[in-house]
Protein backbone atom coordinates (compact mmCIF):
# COMPACT_ATOMS: atom_id res chain seq x y z
CA UNK A 1 0.00 0.00 0.00
CA UNK A 2 1.35 3.41 -0.97
CA UNK A 3 0.15 6.27 1.24
CA UNK A 4 0.84 9.98 0.65
CA UNK A 5 -0.48 12.96 2.57
CA UNK A 6 -0.06 16.71 2.83
CA UNK A 7 -1.76 19.63 4.54
CA UNK A 8 -2.04 23.35 3.91
CA UNK A 9 -3.47 26.43 5.59
CA UNK A 10 -6.04 28.21 3.43
CA UNK A 11 -6.70 31.88 4.22
CA UNK A 12 -10.45 31.55 3.87
CA UNK A 13 -13.23 30.60 6.29
CA UNK A 14 -14.25 26.99 6.67
CA UNK A 15 -17.56 27.52 4.82
CA UNK A 16 -15.83 28.88 1.70
CA UNK A 17 -13.42 25.93 1.57
CA UNK A 18 -16.30 23.54 2.20
CA UNK A 19 -18.32 25.10 -0.65
CA UNK A 20 -15.38 24.82 -3.02
CA UNK A 21 -14.72 21.15 -2.20
CA UNK A 22 -18.43 20.23 -2.48
CA UNK A 23 -18.38 21.19 -6.16
CA UNK A 24 -17.00 17.93 -7.55
CA UNK A 25 -16.81 19.37 -11.07
CA UNK A 26 -13.86 21.44 -9.75
CA UNK A 27 -11.75 18.27 -9.39
CA UNK A 28 -10.63 18.65 -12.99
CA UNK A 29 -9.06 22.01 -12.04
CA UNK A 30 -7.10 20.91 -8.98
CA UNK A 31 -6.31 17.21 -9.44
CA UNK A 32 -3.29 16.85 -11.78
CA UNK A 33 -4.09 13.19 -12.45
CA UNK A 34 -7.57 14.04 -13.81
CA UNK A 35 -8.23 15.44 -17.28
CA UNK A 36 -12.02 14.99 -17.31
CA UNK A 37 -14.73 14.33 -14.73
CA UNK A 38 -18.46 13.63 -15.08
CA UNK A 39 -20.39 13.95 -11.82
CA UNK A 40 -23.59 11.93 -11.43
CA UNK A 41 -26.83 13.95 -11.10
CA UNK A 42 -27.20 13.01 -7.42
CA UNK A 43 -23.56 14.00 -6.79
CA UNK A 44 -22.56 10.82 -4.97
CA UNK A 45 -20.35 9.41 -7.71
CA UNK A 46 -18.22 10.54 -10.61
CA UNK A 47 -16.43 9.07 -13.59
CA UNK A 48 -12.96 10.44 -14.19
CA UNK A 49 -10.13 9.94 -16.64
CA UNK A 50 -6.61 11.21 -16.91
CA UNK A 51 -3.03 10.09 -16.56
CA UNK A 52 -1.37 8.27 -13.66
CA UNK A 53 2.44 8.28 -13.80
CA UNK A 54 2.15 8.90 -17.54
CA UNK A 55 -0.32 6.08 -18.20
CA UNK A 56 -3.92 6.79 -19.28
CA UNK A 57 -6.60 5.64 -16.86
CA UNK A 58 -10.38 5.79 -16.41
CA UNK A 59 -12.35 5.02 -13.26
CA UNK A 60 -15.51 5.52 -11.24
CA UNK A 61 -15.47 6.93 -7.72
CA UNK A 62 -18.00 6.89 -4.89
CA UNK A 63 -17.99 10.10 -2.82
CA UNK A 64 -18.99 10.36 0.82
CA UNK A 65 -19.26 13.88 2.19
CA UNK A 66 -17.97 14.19 5.74
CA UNK A 67 -19.55 16.30 8.50
CA UNK A 68 -16.39 18.45 8.64
CA UNK A 69 -17.03 19.57 5.04
CA UNK A 70 -14.46 17.35 3.38
CA UNK A 71 -15.02 14.12 1.51
CA UNK A 72 -13.84 10.58 1.02
CA UNK A 73 -13.57 9.19 -2.52
CA UNK A 74 -13.16 5.49 -3.20
CA UNK A 75 -12.47 4.02 -6.64
CA UNK A 76 -15.24 1.50 -7.35
CA UNK A 77 -13.99 0.57 -10.82
CA UNK A 78 -10.76 1.35 -12.58
CA UNK A 79 -7.20 0.21 -13.19
CA UNK A 80 -6.14 -0.03 -9.53
CA UNK A 81 -7.43 -2.66 -7.12
CA UNK A 82 -7.64 0.03 -4.43
CA UNK A 83 -7.50 3.81 -4.52
CA UNK A 84 -8.91 6.09 -1.85
CA UNK A 85 -8.56 9.78 -1.18
CA UNK A 86 -9.69 11.88 1.78
CA UNK A 87 -10.06 15.64 2.12
CA UNK A 88 -10.41 16.78 5.72
CA UNK A 89 -10.95 20.41 6.71
CA UNK A 90 -11.14 22.17 10.04
CA UNK A 91 -11.35 25.81 11.04
CA UNK A 92 -8.21 27.26 12.63
CA UNK A 93 -7.01 30.76 13.52
CA UNK A 94 -6.38 32.54 10.25
CA UNK A 95 -8.49 30.29 8.04
CA UNK A 96 -8.98 26.61 7.36
CA UNK A 97 -6.59 23.66 7.58
CA UNK A 98 -6.94 21.22 4.69
CA UNK A 99 -5.41 17.78 5.03
CA UNK A 100 -5.33 15.47 2.03
CA UNK A 101 -4.51 11.73 2.09
CA UNK A 102 -4.29 9.32 -0.82
CA UNK A 103 -3.84 5.53 -0.64
CA UNK A 104 -2.96 3.33 -3.60
CA UNK A 105 -2.58 -0.39 -4.15
CA UNK A 106 -0.11 -0.31 -7.03
CA UNK A 107 -0.22 -2.97 -9.73
CA UNK A 108 2.56 -5.53 -9.65
CA UNK A 109 4.52 -3.97 -12.56
CA UNK A 110 4.72 -0.56 -10.79
CA UNK A 111 5.90 -1.87 -7.39
CA UNK A 112 9.63 -1.81 -8.32
CA UNK A 113 9.13 1.87 -9.23
CA UNK A 114 7.41 2.72 -5.93
CA UNK A 115 10.06 5.28 -4.77
CA UNK A 116 9.69 7.19 -8.05
CA UNK A 117 5.89 6.92 -7.98
CA UNK A 118 5.91 8.23 -4.38
CA UNK A 119 7.97 11.30 -5.37
CA UNK A 120 5.64 11.92 -8.31
CA UNK A 121 2.56 11.59 -6.07
CA UNK A 122 4.12 13.92 -3.47
CA UNK A 123 4.54 16.51 -6.22
CA UNK A 124 0.96 16.06 -7.49
CA UNK A 125 -0.40 16.52 -3.94
CA UNK A 126 1.56 19.73 -3.46
CA UNK A 127 0.29 21.06 -6.79
CA UNK A 128 -3.26 20.01 -5.92
CA UNK A 129 -3.24 21.75 -2.53
CA UNK A 130 -1.76 24.93 -4.00
CA UNK A 131 -4.57 25.09 -6.58
CA UNK A 132 -7.28 24.36 -3.98
CA UNK A 133 -5.86 27.11 -1.76
CA UNK A 134 -5.83 29.63 -4.61
CA UNK A 135 -9.31 28.76 -5.89
CA UNK A 136 -10.97 28.52 -2.43
CA UNK A 137 -9.49 31.90 -1.46
CA UNK A 138 -10.73 33.37 -4.77
CA UNK A 139 -14.21 31.97 -4.09
CA UNK A 140 -14.15 33.59 -0.65
CA UNK A 141 -13.18 36.96 -2.18
CA UNK A 142 -16.06 36.69 -4.68
CA UNK A 143 -18.50 35.87 -1.87
CA UNK A 144 -17.26 38.85 0.19
CA UNK A 145 -17.65 41.19 -2.80
CA UNK A 146 -21.18 39.90 -3.43
CA UNK A 147 -22.10 40.75 0.18
CA UNK A 148 -20.64 44.24 -0.22
CA UNK A 149 -22.49 44.79 -3.50
CA UNK A 150 -25.83 43.66 -2.03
Amino acid sequence: MLNVNRRILISAPHESVRSYLRDLSEIVHYEPKVDAVAVSPEGGSAEASGRFFGMPWRGTFRFEFEPDGGYRAVMTSGPLSRMECRMMIRPVNGGTMLEHDEEYELPFFLRPLQPMVRRWLDHTLETELDVIKERAEALNRRLQLAVLDA
